[in-house]
This record gives structure tokens, C-alpha cells and sequence, in this order.
């Protein structure tokens, strides 16, 4: 008897453009955004296949504005449209500028935020003492929870000047971090590193089984952070010149050109000055009695040793303004 042969199944329309797209964006360096970027993109893809049947990427492209339509209709932030249309935009080589939507506004941003209108997380979890050891742990550090997850023995470390750090192996991107300690948290933070087995974990897997909201307490950390080296400054006028020379030797050790093989180019005047709110993220700050100017220096020494963004306008729309 003649053995029956299996048919091989050809592979769907909507298969094919996600092959095409993940083989696409397999150009960018980091992982995490690889991986956001193709499953951001399959998001439209499924979109395009059961709204108006597209079997190909020419078909799904006339239909870039109606998804972007249909992402705000079903209530998505504005930052999250935004997202969700960046791959699709750069994949069909679209200026996203050119796509009616939503403006980002930073006092509008949500997550971890009390007007969060999102599911909202219980509070008692914060109070459970299974895991206040994470909590109290977050609110001297403030990282994100993967990376709580991941810390080790061997991340209790010293920067290039010296100050005690947590090391994050894999931060945002997957780039490495060194988390700067407080004066006032570092024989505490120490201890939790101080009595473990080489490569032994600091956190056990259940002690993150809960629904809190770490980058809450993160934020909360990144505004003590920004209230210390403020208070600093004022009480000490030659501390800023310390502190502009531990950023700059931050930025020309993480920061390097790789044609040149030499430090980038540091703007001064990221350090410089005062930034102001304006628009609605100073209505926002105004009605919640928060500050609508920032000592710059203060901003970046936190953007950099607490949060490692270099970005004077996330720390203050993400952490600052987090209420």
C-alpha cells in the first residue's frame, strides 16, 4: 500500500506579512524593541485581515488611517496610539507625522498614576507582609519589577566615582544601569546583598506575586531623589560643580561614538538653568500643588543616576508630575 503524503499547508496572507515584518525589524539592535515593534505590528495586521480582509502589505497600507481611527474609538491614550502606530509607520516607511491623532500630552500620562482610568490595583498587597520586604526594598531603589526580579549577589556595586550603586544587568532596552543610592539607603539597601551565596537571588519568585504598581514607587523614589540633590545645591553652591562633573563622567563612560570611538558630545544645557512647565502640563501641576519649575541640574542627576534616561522631559512628565 501506498503511503498517503501529509500536504503541506500553505501558509496564510496574514502569516506571510508577519514573516515579512519580524524579518524587517530583526535590524534593530535591542531585543525588547524587536519584539514590541512585531507584535505591535501583527496588532494591525489582524486589525486590516478582520476589518477590510487586506491579504497583502500594499492593501493593509490604505488603511493606516483607519486603525489609527479605530485605536482611539476602543479609548487608547494618546501614548499608546502612538506606540501601536510607530512600527506600522517605519514598516511602510509613513512620516507618523502625517497620521491624524491624539497629541501626547505629558499631564495625561497614566501609568501608575491615581486618575489612571484603568482597572485599578488593590492597596492592600502594599501592606501584606509577604512582601514588604520588595516594597521597602522599591521605595530605596525604584526600578522597574523585572529587574527587582532579576538582582543577584553580585549587584551591590560602586560607579565610576565611587557611590554605591545597584546594577541592573538588563534595564530598559536591554542596555546595562547602575541604580545611584541615596546616602540616607545605602547600609539598608546593602543588607539585603550583604548575607547572600554567590549568584544567590535577593528576591524569591513569590514574593512578586501581587498587583502592585512598582513603578509607582518608583516615581516616588525618583521625586525623594530629585528633593535631595536639590536640597543639596541650595545649602552647598560648590556642590554643583561636583555634580556637573560626575554627570559628564557618566555620560563619557556609557556614551561613546562608535566611529570615533570617543565620548559624544554633552549638552551643558541640560544642566543649566531652570526648566519650566508649560501648556497643560502647568495647569496639571498648578491644580495638584506641584512645582511648575525644575532646577535642570537636580533633573538630570536623577534622569541619570536614578533612572538612567538622559531625558529631562520623561523625568518630569513620568515621575515629577506622577500623582
Amino acid at each position: 500500500m501506498k503511503r498517503k503524503q501529509n500536504k503541506v499547508r500553505e501558509k496564510t496572507a496574514p502569516r506571510l506579512m508577519y514573516e515579512e515584518a519580524r524579518e524587517f525589524f530583526k535590524s534593530y539592535k535591542t531585543n525588547n524593541t524587536r519584539k514590541a515593534y512585531v507584535n505591535n505590528y501583527r496588532k494591525f495586521i489582524n486589525y486590516c485581515r478582520n476589518e477590510h480582509k487586506c491579504k497583502t502589505k500594499k492593501e493593509c497600507k490604505e488603511y493606516i488611517q483607519n486603525y489609527a481611527d479605530f485605536l482611539i474609538a476602543k479609548g487608547y491614550t494618546a501614548s499608546t496610539v502612538h506606540s501601536y502606530l510607530v512600527p506600522v509607520c517605519i514598516y511602510h516607511n509613513i512620516p507618523i507625522s502625517d497620521i491624524n491623532k491624539p497629541k501626547r500630552i505629558t499631564s495625561e500620562y497614566s501609568r501608575g498614576r491615581s486618575h489612571n482610568n484603568r482597572k485599578k490595583r488593590p492597596d492592600n498587597d502594599v501592606l501584606n507582609p509577604k512582601y514588604e520586604r520588595t516594597v521597602s526594598f522599591q521605595n530605596a531603589v525604584g526600578i522597574r519589577r523585572n529587574e527587582l526580579r532579576n538582582l543577584s549577589k553580585e549587584d551591590w556595586v560602586y560607579d565610576e566615582t565611587g557611590y554605591p550603586c545597584v546594577y541592573v544587568r538588563k534595564g530598559k532596552g536591554g542596555k546595562p544601569q547602575l541604580q545611584r543610592i541615596l546616602p540616607g539607603d545605602v547600609e539598608f539597601v546593602k543588607s539585603y546583598f550583604s548575607k547572600l551565596k554567590a549568584n544567590e537571588f535577593v528576591f524569591k519568585a513569590d514574593e512578586f506575586e501581587n498587583n502592585i504598581s512598582y513603578h509607582t514607587l518608583r516615581a516616588k523614589q525618583a521625586q525623594r531623589a530629585y528633593a535631595y540633590y536639590l536640597n543639596k545645591l541650595e545649602k552647598d553652591p560648590e556642590y554643583r560643580k561636583q555634580l556637573e562633573l560626575e554627570i559628564l563622567n557618566r555620560w563619557q563612560k556609557y556614551n561613546i561614538d562608535k566611529n570615533t570611538g570617543k565620548p559624544r558630545r554633552f549638552n551643558k544645557n541640560n544642566i543649566t538653568g531652570t526648566y519650566k512647565l508649560r501648556g497643560k502640563s502647568k495647569e496639571f501641576a498648578i491644580k495638584n500643588n506641584l512645582p511648575i519649575e525644575y532646577d535642570r541640574l537636580s533633573l538630570m542627576a536623577v534622569s541619570v543616576f536614578h533612572l538612567s534616561h538622559w531625558r529631562l522631559s520623561v523625568t518630569v512628565a513620568s515621575y515629577m508630575l506622577a500623582v
